[in-house]
């Protein structure tokens, strides 16, 4: 069995190695998540492993739902400071296994995984007049598809499933570009630039808004609905326990049906 895996903490890495290659099970640690997606675009491995170690792993999570939408199980392996298993199923872990004294838990959860035909997930979002498609990474408008490059639609897809929240910019290139990759705020800049003039170009009336956060990220706003007066900021792999001043006060997540998830077999 071979596998890919994500890491924070290189000692339980080394350790975790060791022990499944005991076992015949050759874990390969990524140096970045963008490294890790390209192992597995290659075939070179049946099955991920990340560490539940910081809210690295919800990026990380986020990013290979968007890019490989279930074509290889995805186990989480806890450990301190943890997202918890609930999170982590959540945001599209496959399966969940504690690592603490002994290997044997996440060993039958891999042994119960891999192997087995992975069902494709088909994921789409409903954001006002606004529907995306993971699949085909297409954006439409009132039935008109909207084109877009690889980079825009993963912007894009970041942006509308946390309509009404800010996404910190590290969150915003972990999430479009993979864990570990050099992206300058330029970057960002122009491909935030270049979405916002595609998705009001050639309509009537602006109806979404991105708009960004001095010193933290992006949000976007569906402009014709009306927000609740608190807000759900999310930082991703920036979170901090305080909001900064100039955060506080802005427009808030929206009222239920602002935002709709189309589960599979709804397309």
């Amino acid at each position: 069995m071979k596998l890919v895996g994500l890491f924070i903490n290189k000692a339980r890495q080394a350790a975790l190695v060791r022990d499944l290659s005991a076992h015949g099970v050759e874990l390969r640690p990524m140096p970045s998540s963008a490294a890790l997606l390209q192992a597995i675009k290659r075939g070179e491995a049946q099955a991920v492993l990340l560490e539940d170690a910081d809210t690295s792993l919800i990026d990380w999570l986020a990013m290979l739902q968007l890019r490989l939408g279930g074509v290889v199980p995805i186990l989480v392996v806890g450990g301190d400071n943890a997202v918890g298993m609930v999170d982590a199923m959540a945001h599209g872990a496959t399966d969940y296994a504690d690592y603490v004294d002994s290997v044997e838990p996440l060993l039958t959860r891999l042994r119960a995984r891999v192997g087995r035909p992975q069902q494709l997930r088909r994921m789409g979002l409903e954001v006002g007049p606004y529907s995306l498609d993971a699949a085909a990474s297409a954006v439409r408008r009132d039935d008109q598809e909207i084109s877009l490059t690889a980079r825009e639609f993963a912007l894009a897809w970041v942006l509308f499933s946390n309509a009404g929240r800010v996404v910190s910019a590290s969150s915003l290139t972990a999430r479009v570009w993979g864990g570990g990759t050099d992206i300058c705020k330029r970057t960002l800049e122009q491909h935030v630039y270049r979405l916002r003039r595609k998705l009001s170009g050639g309509a009537t009336g602006a109806v979404v808004r991105i708009q960004a956060i001095y010193s933290i990220g992006y949000r976007l706003d569906l402009l014709h609905e009306q927000p609740l007066a608190w807000a759900m900021p999310d930082y991703g792999s920036a979170a901090t326990a305080q909001l900064p001043l100039h955060a506080r006060g802005l427009p808030q997540e929206q009222p239920p049906g602002y935002l709709r998830h189309l589960w599979p077999g709804e397309f």
